[in-house]
């Protein structure tokens, strides 16, 4: 499948056009059905992570590129906002019973491998998160 990707300002309310644009895109795919809830649930988390916490005194874009290739989903989620320190980025304890907190959980979760680059030619921030599809 052909790679795609969106540039968008990093704002709450551009999160669900985030989402439409992964959809979109797994719908073409083909085959992908099965993982498209729970794709949607990560890469809609990574978002809101830069949304809340790289630009959370700016304003910036983000953006996402989304593949498909050789069995493998690959989502690069891009930024300027504050750099990431990967070392910091846990998700709470989930016996500490409260709301929020769990995206990074989930993102773990989901996905099979979670990668930080910083300082990319064209973003402070760069995510990649790959999930493997099993061949059925």
């Amino acid at each position: 499948m052909e790679d795609t990707r969106i540039d968008i300002a990093a704002t709450a309310e551009n999160l669900k056009e985030i989402r439409q644009f992964v959809r979109d895109y797994i719908d073409k795919c083909g085959g992908l059905d099965k993982y498209k809830d729970e794709l949607v649930l990560a890469i809609d988390e990574a978002c809101q992570n830069v949304v809340r916490h790289a630009y959370k005194e700016t304003k910036g874009d983000i953006a996402v590129k989304l593949s498909y290739k050789d069995n493998t989903f690959i989502v690069s989620v891009e930024d300027d906002g504050t750099p990431v320190i990967p070392e910091k980025i846990k998700p709470r304890n989930l016996d500490d019973v409260k709301p929020g907190g769990l995206g990074t959980f989930f993102i773990n979760q989901i996905m099979d491998s979670v990668s930080f680059q910083l300082n990319s030619p064209h973003w402070t921030n760069c995510l990649t998160l790959t999930k493997k599809i099993p061949i059925e």
